[in-house]
C-alpha cells in the first residue's frame, strides 16, 4: 500500500467534527445491536453464538479506540437502561450479570488492544489476522472466566462451555473481518 492509501486506513478521530463522531458511535452501537440478533443458541451453554465480535473487530480496526469505545459504551448503556438491544432482544442489568457479562467486558479490553495494534498502520494480512486473533482470545478468556465463576465450573468445564464452542466461529469471523479491513482499509474516511 502506498502512503496515500495508508493515510486513510483509519478515521482520524481528532479531525472529526463532534456530530460525525457521535454519528459513528451511534452507528457502531446500532451495528452491535443488529449483530446481537443474529444468534445461534447452543444446547450445552447459556451463551449463544452471535455476530457481535465480527462487528467489534471491524469497528475497532476502522474506528480506533477513541471512536469504538464510545460506541461500546452507548450500546452497553442503553442495554443497562432496559432497551432490548442484547441477544434475544434482551435488555437490563441482568444481561451483564448473567452468562454473557464477561464477554461484554472483554469487548472493551479487546477493542483497546485491537485498535492499538492496528492504529494508523497499513497492517499486513498476518498482522491483521493475528491482532484479531488476540482480540478473540481476550473476549473468550474474559467470558470463560466469568462463566466459570458464575456457574461454579471447573476450569475444564468453563473452557468447554465458554470458549471451545466459539473458536471455529471466531476463526471464520476473524477471516471475514480481516478481509473486510484489508479490502476496504477505511470506507468511513472522507480523505
Amino acid at each position: 500500500m502506498n502512503t496515500a492509501e495508508s493515510s486513510v486506513l483509519r478515521v482520524r478521530d481528532d479531525a472529526l467534527p463532534v456530530a460525525r463522531m457521535v454519528a459513528l458511535a451511534v452507528a457502531f452501537a446500532a451495528a452491535l445491536a443488529v449483530a446481537a440478533q443474529v444468534r445461534v443458541p447452543l444446547p450445552f451453554t447459556p451463551v449463544p453464538i452471535t455476530l457481535q465480535t465480527l462487528v467489534l473487530y471491524i469497528g475497532a480496526a476502522w474506528l480506533g479506540t477513541r471512536m469504538v469505545l464510545p460506541g461500546l459504551a452507548l450500546y452497553v448503556g442503553v442495554a443497562i437502561l432496559g432497551v432490548p438491544v442484547m441477544s434475544g432482544w434482551r435488555g437490563g442489568l441482568a444481561a451483564f450479570t448473567g452468562a454473557t457479562g464477561g464477554y461484554i467486558l472483554g469487548w472493551f479490553v479487546a477493542a483497546i488492544v485491537l485498535s492499538k495494534l492496528l492504529d494508523g498502520r497499513s497492517p499486513s494480512w498476518p498482522r491483521t489476522v493475528g491482532s484479531m486473533g488476540l482480540a478473540s482470545a481476550i473476549v473468550l478468556s474474559c467470558g470463560t472466566l466469568h462463566l466459570g465463576l458464575l456457574l461454579d465450573l471447573s476450569p475444564g468445564q468453563a473452557f468447554l462451555m465458554g470458549a471451545a464452542p466459539f473458536i471455529p466461529g471466531d476463526a471464520l469471523k476473524i477471516l471475514l473481518a480481516s478481509s473486510a479491513v484489508r479490502r476496504w482499509p477505511n470506507p468511513l474516511s472522507t480523505r
